[in-house]
């Protein structure tokens, strides 16, 4: 009489989606994070993260299309860009003062990031990307900051479609430090924010009633221990 071999089932990919606003910290969290989670792993190819993020977006497009205002944030070279002039429809994305629109934090500047047609098919494309990494098999640290109600609409149809369990972790952060952080910003090519981003989109990335999981505060909490309170929780879920 022949036994089965066949093996049990493999577990569902876990997609741990880490929402906060600009300059919370959630991209030095965010690399902590799978950092343990290889340790936990040990060498488990099944229980191994990778990590996935809203800023992949500016790795797909081409530098020429980054708008004027950023460059010159960066010291970089006007001329090689294909937009001119701020808000003349050529770069991928731009910031738009909505110092005017009423929210929480209020003040001036409140800077919103806005995708040209281009942009958001990029950013469509890498949403869509996550789905098939998880439905690979593949468990995912998603570094976002949920700024439009329509880009978190997207983002949970993909997941939930692809039949992973789906942990959501809130970022929090005073406004004090989020400007304070937002100020020194700089150290790279991707990295520098223009003043007013984080305190807009502190009004926008929570505003769309997400049930979180575990939220974590990293001006009052090490990245060590955001990341074990992170991972406690997921232990306490199962």
């Amino acid at each position: 009489m022949k036994t089965s071999s066949a093996k049990a089932p493999r577990p569902a990919p876990v997609a741990i989606l880490v929402n906060g606003p600009s300059s919370s910290g959630k991209s030095t969290l965010c690399r902590a994070l799978q950092d343990r989670l290889a340790d936990l792993a040990d060498g488990n190819p099944d229980a191994a993260f990778a990590r996935v993020a809203f800023d992949d977006v500016g790795g797909l497009m081409s530098n020429k299309l980054y708008p004027v205002s950023f460059v010159q944030l960066q010291g970089g070279d006007l001329t090689r860009l294909v937009s001119r002039a701020p808000h003349d429809g050529r770069a991928a994305w731009e910031y738009t003062d909505e110092s005017h629109v009423s929210g929480p934090h209020g003040g001036s500047p409140r800077l919103r990031l806005v995708l040209n047609p281009h942009g958001r098919k990029l950013l469509a494309g890498i949403h869509r990307s996550w789905g098939q990494h998880l439905a690979l098999g593949t468990n995912l640290v998603i570094d976002h900051f949920l700024q439009d109600e329509e880009w978190k609409d997207e983002v949970l149809g993909i997941l939930r479609d692809s039949g992973a369990r789906i942990f959501f972790v809130g970022v929090f952060c005073s406004v004090t430090e989020l400007e304070r952080r937002e100020a020194i910003r700089g150290d790279g090519a991707f990295e520098g924010r223009p003043l007013g981003l984080a305190r807009r989109s502190d009004e926008l990335c929570h505003a769309h009633d997400l049930d979180y999981d575990v939220t974590v505060r990293t001006e009052e909490q090490t990245t060590a221990e955001s990341v074990e309170t992170i991972i406690a929780t997921m232990r306490e879920a199962g």
